[in-house]
């Protein structure tokens, strides 16, 4: 009898931790949980001739709080620009490195949790790093890489989740981007600048790491 009670209870022990952890994993907007991106983005410069590539970006998001993270973002993009003379460009390698803030809101789940759709909302902002090279009559300058300028960002998109681990994030971006440091001659002058509008299309693919897998604060939000 006391045999049957011991194994009873460890039976019982389990269950409760499992239903605990499952419970977590069906909303993975909990506290403590961390969000991994890398995807592509395809930038686009207004009123500028550009040169389209598929560039790449990086994320690590910490949700703090409920619906609400914050984390580190970067995304390396190439742009052209051309000037009023045809011979004179400037092509630029950038990393666009900073903090982003986002909201995250359920739109729609599965009975067991394992296919979400989720809206995103977010603001960034941070620093502009690159490698500049600049043409003008039939004479190229390099610049070495360095801190150029900053940009501020908006991003508004939907995340997929798959099984409870992966997502798919489509978010549409648009921001500005002011480059005052860029250390090449035109014209005479000693530095050239740069300031516009710009959107990106990011197509990401990510994993959630969940740091505590039991609630035992109460954050796990009751869907």
């Amino acid at each position: 009898m006391i045999r049957y009670c011991l194994v009873c209870f460890w039976l019982c022990m389990h269950v409760f931790q499992l239903q605990a952890q499952v419970q977590t994993l069906h909303n993975t907007l909990a506290k403590g949980t961390l969000q991994i991106t890398g995807g592509l983005h395809y930038p686009k410069l207004s009123n500028q001739s550009y040169v389209r590539s598929n560039n790449l970006s990086f994320g690590i998001h910490y949700c703090f709080k409920h619906h609400y993270t914050i984390g580190l973002e970067s995304n390396l993009a190439s742009w052209k620009y051309t000037f009023n003379s045809p011979e004179a460009t400037w092509t630029s390698q950038n990393v666009l490195a900073g903090i982003s803030l986002q909201r995250n809101d359920l739109l729609y789940k599965t009975k067991l949790g394992k296919f979400k759709i989720s809206s995103l909302l977010g603001i960034s902002s941070g620093g502009i790093f690159s490698t500049d090279r600049l043409t003008e009559q039939n004479q190229t300058k390099k610049s070495t890489f360095g801190h150029t300028g900053f940009y501020v960002a908006s991003a508004a998109g939907l995340r997929f989740e798959f099984m409870r681990r992966v997502f798919i994030e489509v978010k549409e971006s648009g921001g500005y981007i002011f480059k005052n440091n860029v250390k090449l001659r035109l014209n005479n002058q000693n530095k050239i600048a740069y300031n516009n509008w710009y959107t990106e299309t990011h197509i990401k693919l990510g994993i959630f790491l969940f740091i505590n897998t039991l609630d035992k604060c109460g954050t796990c939000p009751k869907w």
